[in-house]
């Protein structure tokens, strides 16, 4: 594994702090050696840290599944102020399209994966790559920043409607922002006709990030017209990560151990094939 920082300039407070892990399969000839789909991932936290538990762990299932994987380490607070973690995603996807060669990656088929708070992340960049700050920030004009397809386990997607509030005043560095504050974070009003599409999975019993949030953004794609697949689990708290021993804390006493939940990593490995185009992949 191979730590880039994103940054050689001070682009705003505190980004001397954000960095990337890289996960990328050694060439061999005994392996296919084609160009990888990639996939960015933004472990969750609130958006006061990033979890370990949806950090590696994750991009070991989408290395296993045949994609180079990339664990973003993004600003959090007290330095998020709205926007640095959205420059973040978007400074991850700009170097590894530029940097496409040196991964051994299809600059065509990047993911991005974001969980709870970075589940927001995920969905933020997806529907914000046009943002002019982005642009003005990082010198990008055109699609650099977009993503290819989305994953959202558990995702913060609301600031409006049963909103995870700690999320989002941490993300806009007010304690209390106003109604006009949380509606530009709220990011189903933010789909449109170029937001990629999505693979997104809740528990109906989540009790820190209500599964209305996951609900609103399937329900905005769907307006759209834009292909999603989701799949919302009868029960299993927040944070489950992949649902298996390996992320299940010891503290939680096999809770975060569900073999029912812990499908959703086979099936999202399937979808982003057949969401790329791979031909031994058919819907």
């Amino acid at each position: 594994m191979e730590t880039v920082k994103l940054y050689d300039k001070n682009l705003y407070p505190g980004c001397e702090k954000v960095y990337m892990e890289c996960y990328v399969k050694r060439p061999s000839k005994e392996l296919t050696v084609e160009p990888k789909g990639a996939v960015v991932i933004f472990p969750g936290g609130g958006y006061a840290y990033t979890s370990d538990r949806e950090a590696e762990p994750i991009a070991h299932l989408f290395l296993a599944g045949g994609y180079n994987a990339f664990v973003v380490r993004y600003a959090v607070a007290p330095d998020c102020r709205e926007i640095n973690p959205l420059i973040d995603a978007a400074a991850a996807m700009v170097h590894l399209r530029q940097n496409a060669g040196k991964y051994n990656i299809d600059k065509n088929k990047i993911a991005v994966c974001g969980f709870s708070a970075g589940g927001h992340l995920a969905a933020y960049i997806s529907t914000c790559w046009k943002d002019k700050r982005l642009q003005d920030t990082l010198g990008i004009s055109g699609k650099e920043a977009r993503p290819d397809a989305t994953v959202l386990g558990y995702a913060v997607i609301s600031g409006i409607n049963n909103p995870h509030e700690g999320s989002i005043k941490n993300l806009l560095s007010n304690n209390t922002p106003t109604k006009e504050d949380k509606k530009r974070v709220s990011l189903e009003y933010r789909v449109d006709s170029e937001t990629p599409p999505a693979f997104i999975w809740h528990t109906a019993a989540d009790d820190a990030v209500n599964v209305t949030n996951s609900l609103d953004y399937a329900h905005a794609l769907a307006k759209q017209k834009i292909p999603f697949e989701l799949h919302v689990f009868p029960a299993g708290p927040h944070g489950i990560s992949l649902a298996t021993r390996e992320t299940s804390p010891d503290w939680a006493k096999e809770r975060y151990n569900s073999p029912y939940i812990s499908r959703w990593g086979e099936w999202v490995i399937k979808w982003l094939g057949l969401t790329f185009g791979d031909s031994s992949v058919k819907a």
